[in-house]
């Protein structure tokens, strides 16, 4: 049977919390049905995928990510709705107008060496992702603001340059995890585990490389009478089938699944709840704009006329996806319906006349696939290099370790690569770093389009849902005619727990953030 779910409602940023002041945090919401929690007992949480570093400001792997959100605190958090709530802070304040954002913090919260957490150590960090030295993941999204500072011990004043509406959202970012001062300044290097010194809810006290990691409560967590669980054991698992036998044998309480071959299989597992939610990342085709042919346009666009992207969502992921653009349709306020794309209508004939235009002779070219985030790459390689084949492109496919085409795509050592791209409760959260001229990842394709840039820029700048939706409708067009990624289709997040996993809320974003408050009727 196919399972149809509809996407997340509107553009989830609120913008009344932006730019006003966000409520005292607490405890999210449980579930409803979910019982009294118990404290106690070890979560085993199987998934594919090793951690690659373990700097919570470098690395933008999923698999990295989602222990940073364990071993870190973050000043906000996204809700349930993916509404911007206060966490580590108390609360945040904007002035009139929008230059200026006041972050009150909580007051006895420790790292989990015992060290008190201070404005010192926020302002360190948000300073260490600012630097273009550190090379962080998150950087372009703070690019406006001008200076920090830390009048007393419990505030923090960002000092913009310019207005910046998803300014608060992004402090929820798990590439903007707290990190200590006085281990930042006597580290150089943040990427090893005696390093991974937060102030979240889970320590980690063990790391056996692709096998397991260990972590324990963190019993000073500034939430009162959270985590519930003693701790968290993450199982490494050689593929994504593993992770429902370990279920089924119950070995594991809770597998995180990307392919939708195993979650489609885990339905069919009586004791097993897979709950599914419209993705807010992209599946993509990266295209090297600075290689010959991809510098011509009209070859990038063949290419995009030459896939058939029904077809890639039907056989990957078995029909639960939608096509997109750009902007994820979840974000329902600024993404523009794909039929307004004549790009992605799948035409040979187009695309055969375009290279005959474009006039560069036969055309030879190698995608680089990774093996794993996400495990399909491969077969949406073969899909595409079958669907070239129509229009006389020979595509050939190296496939390399995750790790090493990490290494390979940060250098930008590719022609065209498969990805897969995390998306945020705001169109910036994604667009701006790619493809602005300020934008940290703007190197990966080596696409320049100052209207689509300046589009970016201005939409970020504005609270003005109107005038945010016309700028991002010229970025949008912008993007999707002049091809510096083939956008293919935004697929479901999968969580598969057994019954006995208890309170944990599922984000689309893929966040594991509420670990913190998940419990074990055991």
């Amino acid at each position: 049977m196919r399972h149809r779910l509809s996407v997340i409602g509107a553009s989830v940023l609120s913008l009344a919390i932006v730019l006003g002041a966000c409520a005292p945090a607490g405890p999210a919401a449980q579930p409803s049905g979910g019982g009294q929690p118990k404290h106690g007992g070890t979560l085993i949480l199987a998934r594919q995928g090793e951690v690659t570093n373990l700097d919570p400001h470098k690395v933008p792997a999923f698999t990295s990510a989602r222990v940073f959100e364990l071993v870190y605190s973050y000043l906000m958090r996204l809700d349930e709705n993916l509404g911007v709530q206060a966490d580590l802070a108390e609360s945040a304040a904007t002035s009139s107008d929008g230059k200026t954002v006041t972050i009150k913090i909580r007051t006895g919260v420790k790292f989990h060496n015992g060290d008190p957490l201070t404005s010192a150590d926020v302002k360190y960090t948000f300073d260490r992702i600012l630097d273009p030295k550190t090379a962080a993941v998150a950087r372009s999204f703070f690019t406006d603001v001008d200076t920090i500072t830390a009048p007393d011990a419990s505030t923090v004043v960002f000092n913009l340059k310019t207005p910046n509406a998803a300014l608060l959202a992004y402090m929820a970012h798990p590439n903007t995890g707290i990190v200590s001062k006085k281990i930042g300044e006597a580290n150089a290097d943040l990427s090893k585990k005696e390093t991974a010194i937060g102030s979240g809810p889970f320590k980690l006290v063990e790391w056996v490389p692709d096998n397991f990691m260990r972590f324990e409560a963190n019993k000073d967590y500034y939430i009162a009478g959270q985590p519930y669980l003693d701790g968290i054991r993450i199982n490494v698992v050689p593929d994504e089938s593993a992770i429902t036998a370990a279920l089924r044998t119950k070995a594991a309480d809770m597998g995180i699944v990307v392919d939708a071959k195993v979650a489609r299989t885990m339905r069919a597992e009586s004791g097993i709840t897979l709950d599914a939610k419209a993705s807010l990342s992209y599946n993509l085709l990266f295209v090297n704009t600075k290689r010959k042919p991809f510098d011509n346009l009209k070859v990038r666009q063949a290419i995009a006329y030459a896939i058939d992207r029904k077809a890639i969502i039907d056989a990957v992921a078995f029909g639960e996806g939608e096509q997109t653009g750009p902007i994820a349709p979840g974000l329902t306020n600024y993404a523009l319906p794909t039929s307004q794309y004549p790009l992605y209508t799948r035409d040979v004939a187009k695309a055969k006349q375009l290279l005959q235009e474009a006039n560069v002779g036969p055309i030879e070219f190698t995608m680089l696939t990774q093996t794993t985030e996400p495990t399909y790459a491969k077969d949406i390689a073969q899909l595409v290099q079958a669907q070239l084949a129509e229009i006389g492109v020979k595509m050939n496919i190296e496939t390399l370790e995750f790790t090493q085409w990490v290494d390979r795509w940060l250098k930008a050592d590719f022609d065209m690569a498969p990805g897969l791209n995390g998306g945020g409760p705001d169109p910036d959260f994604y667009i701006f770093r790619y493809f602005t001229d300020d934008g940290n990842l703007n190197f990966v394709t080596s696409y320049k389009n100052p209207t689509s840039s300046d589009a970016i820029k201005q939409a970020r700048a504005t609270t003005d849902v109107a005038k945010r939706k016309e700028l991002y409708t010229t970025a949008q067009k912008e993007l999707v005619n002049g091809v510096p990624f083939i956008w293919l289709y935004v697929g479901r997040d999968y969580v598969a727990t057994l019954p006995t996993t208890k309170g944990f809320i599922h984000l689309p974003t893929g966040s594991v953030i509420y670990l913190r408050q998940t419990w074990l009727d055991k």
